[in-house]
């Protein structure tokens, strides 16, 4: 009966041994259950933070993106519109003499800045495929026709052009002044011209007097007022109607 007695108080044991072992690792397992699960949460909660801070981010950089891109033309428009609204003026040269030149015209004839001394002259530097210059050559023409009875003289130099081209031009725009030749730019460098259009009125000592970069209406009330008043017969120069920038 002893030895029956024994081996179920063993069994019995181990049965309590297992059910313990049991117990202590669902413990452990709920344990890790609770630790991951909270884990879980706070990862989420991490997650979701980054990303609403990404996302806001992202936002305010939108934002600022569209407001730059609505500002810059805004910005640029208004540029715009302030230097067009603002027109050119002659200003008094504050240079030295130009040296003189020696240029062909459309027909290849030859002519000597040197034989329009004694008058008023005015030097046009420009080439047909700059927009302004085109304009400026009407304004140009005018201003040769109703001074055509005045000592002035008007030289448009075409600048840095082939021969063809400025000659199809002038076919299809004829004007009554002297359209010379600077083919290879000698004239316009010698002279410092660093933008078409740009134009220099001289004296009669062929002295720059006035200068102007950029298109210009001649036919202003002060532009011509300006230019009557380098005429030799006309006295000493009255030159309040110049802007001097």
């Amino acid at each position: 009966m002893a030895a029956q007695t024994a081996p179920a108080g063993r069994g019995l044991q181990i049965r309590q041994n297992k059910r313990d072992i049991f117990a202590q690792r669902g413990n452990a397992f709920v344990r890790g259950a609770i630790y991951l699960k909270a884990c879980s949460a706070s990862t989420v909660h991490s997650i979701f933070t980054f990303r609403s801070i990404a996302r806001f981010s992202i936002v305010l950089l939108g934002v600022a993106c569209a407001l730059g891109c609505f500002a810059m033309p805004a910005a640029t428009a208004s540029s715009e519109a302030a230097s067009s609204s603002t027109p050119n003026s002659l200003k008094i040269w504050p240079g030295d003499k130009k040296p003189t030149f020696l240029l062909d015209d459309l027909h290849g004839e030859r002519h000597d800045l040197q034989a329009f001394a004694g008058k008023i002259v005015l030097v046009h530097f420009f080439a047909t495929w700059c927009e302004s210059c085109v304009r400026e050559i009407g304004s140009l023409q005018r201003l040769a026709a109703a001074t055509h009875n005045k000592p002035l003289i008007i030289v448009a130099v075409d600048v840095a052009e082939v021969d063809l081209r400025v000659r199809t031009f002038f076919a299809k725009q004829p004007v009554d002044f002297a359209v010379l030749l600077d083919r290879d730019r000698k004239v316009s460098k010698s002279w410092d011209v660093s933008a078409l259009p740009t134009t220099f009125v001289l004296d009669a000592a062929l002295m720059p007097r006035l200068f102007v970069e950029g298109d210009l209406d001649w036919s202003r009330p002060d532009v011509l007022t300006a230019i009557e008043s380098l005429n030799p017969s006309a006295g000493r120069p009255h030159l309040g109607t110049i802007h001097d920038k």
